[in-house]
């Protein structure tokens, strides 16, 4: 089946009647409120992750607080985390110091979420993490932080795999930002691919100031045959160098045969910026517009309506994070402590990214949140059923 990356909408049933259910007493919702505090980059190179990120969260709250649940309303206050850790930092003690949040939800970034995790926990606010991937951020374990998605090991041993098994990859060419999650993602990659048989042909890493990556293409394209080219950057320099691969004849968008392997950093409409250099592209998405279940069908429909677009995976993810919270409040959560706790024994719930089961670190156990789409010549997106 083949999908435009700006996803035809579906029609269907309203939200889940989950998110709303046990709304009684919304009369007193005035006076009970889960105070969630949002801290997203909302400037630097991650910025299109706040923006999308916020999109997502207005509609959930919207559709929460139409009739509340068990009594409660719900409300948010951003801050700017900047995608970076001092930014984040000082953002999450501003968020603390002057709204006081039952829970919060963030970063994107490893490094910032990273950085903000200790304060949180500090003040015994639970924290709702929904895309940075680190390993750090659930290993050994922090009481109050939880990842949805599935963390850098768990995505690259899968990534790894399906490369390996269903590309039939042998060869491989490692790109990534020196960050946490950058080299991260690249080592955990490289250790199963070369276990399983493969061969790392080159190993570069790169700053986040980096912007001509010419000599870099011009690099791959010298060490031999290579069959895939997993690639762990933000949008811009991903734009970069998906462009460069494919003017120095590396990837198939120009005339190669690699095949580049990407990740959920890189935002739906991707492509339409890359044209034919993203052609044979195959990356992970944490949403799949294809989903038929009444969640999925109704949460596409009313984001539509409500912003005339469609959504992606940041909206997706974002919106989950909200109806997650939403989910342990009609489970009886009422303040830090009860959502904290909540949280930790949520098992079996469906959001329209996926499912969610946190296991002794709160790391979600999950992989239905990883999706995995190829690029064709038109652009439109090819599903692979792969998990």
């Amino acid at each position: 089946m083949t999908i435009k990356p700006t996803i035809r909408h579906f029609t269907g049933a309203a939200i889940a009647a989950m998110i709303v259910a046990g709304s009684v007493n919304a009369v007193f919702a005035a006076d009970k409120t889960i105070k969630i505090g949002a801290l997203l980059p909302m400037s630097g190179p991650g910025s299109y992750f706040g923006a999308q990120d916020k999109q997502g969260i207005e509609l959930a709250l919207e559709q929460l607080n139409k009739s509340g649940v068990n009594g409660f309303k719900f409300e948010v206050q951003y801050e700017d985390s900047a995608c970076s850790p001092l930014p984040a930092t000082q953002a999450a003690k501003r968020l603390l110091e002057q709204y006081k949040p039952d829970v919060a939800i963030g970063e994107e970034c490893s490094d910032a979420t990273l950085a903000i995790m200790p304060i949180m926990e500090q003040a015994k606010v639970p924290f709702v993490n929904a895309g940075s991937s680190s390993i750090k951020i659930t290993e050994p374990g922090n009481p109050w932080t939880f990842r949805i998605m599935p963390n850098e090991v768990m995505q690259g041993v899968d990534i790894a795999t399906n490369a390996y098994k269903k590309l039939n990859a042998r060869t491989a060419v490692l790109l990534y930002e020196n960050t946490n999650a950058g080299i991260g993602n690249a080592k955990v990659f490289s250790e199963t691919f070369t276990k399983l048989g493969g061969k790392i042909l080159a190993d570069i890493g790169f700053g986040r100031d980096v912007n001509d990556f010419t000599s870099i293409a011009t690099r791959i394209a010298g060490v031999g045959k290579v069959d895939v080219i997993p690639t762990y950057t933000l949008e811009g320099q991903g734009l970069k160098i998906t462009q460069a691969l494919a003017q120095a004849g590396v990837t198939k968008g120009g005339g190669g045969q690699s095949i580049q392997l990407g990740t959920i950093w890189l935002p739906f409409g991707f492509e339409q910026k890359a044209g034919k250099a993203a052609l044979g592209y195959v990356r992970i998405v944490q949403f799949d517009p294809t989903d038929k279940r009444e969640i999925v069908r109704g949460f596409i429909q009313a984001f539509k309506a409500k912003y005339n677009q469609d959504p992606t995976h940041l909206h997706a993810h974002a919106y989950d994070q909200i109806i997650l919270i939403a989910d342990v409040v009609r489970r009886g959560a009422k303040d830090a402590q009860s959502i904290r706790d909540g949280l930790a024994a949520t098992k079996g719930f469906s959001g329209v990214t996926g499912s969610v089961e946190f296991d002794k670190t709160n790391q979600n156990i999950k992989m239905d949140t990883i999706h995995y789409m190829e690029t064709l010549p038109d652009l439109s997106w090819k599903a692979h059923g792969w998990n």
